[in-house]
């Protein structure tokens, strides 16, 4: 446990860290991870020693950090190929070349050392069908989480300008939340004076464009309003002529709306236009940008 608690300990706040702030250069993660190494891994060394003291001679001790060393850099290898996520499968694979190189150090062994090396390698050929099965899971465990029932209405509007910072289902329809890329970057994060910029909603089925009040953001609360005037366009488009959407697609009805005036997250109504005709189902890499970093089901917990 001594020599597994550094390395899970770094490749959580680093996978953490990345997931929460993506922009992030690397200087944040570099300063985590020696704050981590400070004040885990040292007192993770003094008992690795304490424990090798009965049985082991007092040179032992000085090559102590060694392993630990070695275990570090194999797990931040392997966050490379299966980025770290608090479950249990997670916790279980990466703590694994902790407890061979453990095994190898307290056996002292030419078995031990070679199975700390099969082991080791055994973990890396894992990683690449571990990987897709988690890629999968993650998507599930977020309509799960969001209690969204089909993976077709996942098609939220992305965009450099756009973060979706909210996903949900009213019992109708998914609705996306979403919020200015800059002012997240100019605030740390979302604030008290501003939550939402834009907001998105993908419902089955062709309903009446006009007939029924369109999800709007006002910038501190989602609102419905009527959608009016309503001016049908080529292509299966409705809009009121500024900032508000409606996209009949592949059996969707697809609405985008966003502040009007000087607060419009997109540029006026010709970027709103463009948003919602390039949308399209979502990939797996566009999915992975909105997972949560928690899991938020029982499949998540165990199998991310």
């Amino acid at each position: 446990m001594a020599c597994a608690l550094p390395s899970l300990s770094s490749a959580a706040i680093g996978s953490a860290v990345q997931h929460f702030d993506p922009g992030d250069s690397g200087r944040t993660r570099a300063i985590v991870h020696l704050v981590v190494t400070l004040v885990v891994v040292v007192p993770a060394y003094f008992v690795s020693v304490h424990a090798l003291q009965p049985s082991a001679p007092r040179w032992c001790w000085l090559l102590a950090p060694a392993p630990m060393a070695l275990d570090l850099a194999a797990t931040h290898a392997l966050a490379l190929l299966l980025p770290f996520r608090p479950g249990l499968l997670s916790v279980l694979v990466f703590a694994l070349p902790s407890f061979a190189l453990a095994g190898a150090v307290v056996l002292r062994s030419r078995t031990a050392l070679l199975a700390a090396v099969g082991t080791l390698l055994g973990v890396f050929v894992l990683a690449f069908p571990l990987r897709a099965m988690q890629r999968e899971v993650g998507v599930q465990d977020l309509l799960r989480g969001a209690g969204i029932p089909s993976r077709s209405l996942m098609r939220p509007v992305l965009s450099p300008d756009v973060l979706v910072t909210g996903i949900s289902w009213d019992g109708h329809r998914a609705v996306f939340v979403l919020s200015d890329q800059a002012d997240l970057a100019n605030n740390g994060g979302l604030s008290d004076g501003f939550d939402k910029a834009a907001v998105e909603t993908v419902s089955p089925g062709y309903s009446d464009p006009c007939g029924r009040p369109m999800l709007s953001a006002d910038g501190e609360n989602l609102t419905t309003s009527p959608f009016t005037p309503c001016r049908p366009e080529p292509g299966g488009l409705w809009s009121d002529g500024a900032n508000r959407y409606v996209l009949q697609r592949d059996g969707l009805t697809i609405t985008l709306a966003t502040i009007g005036g000087e607060l419009s997250t997109l540029d006026g109504g010709r970027e709103v236009r463009q948003a919602i005709l390039a949308t399209h189902p979502a990939t797996e890499s566009e999915l992975r940008s909105l997972e949560g970093w928690f899991p938020s089901s029982w499949l998540g917990c165990l199998l991310l």
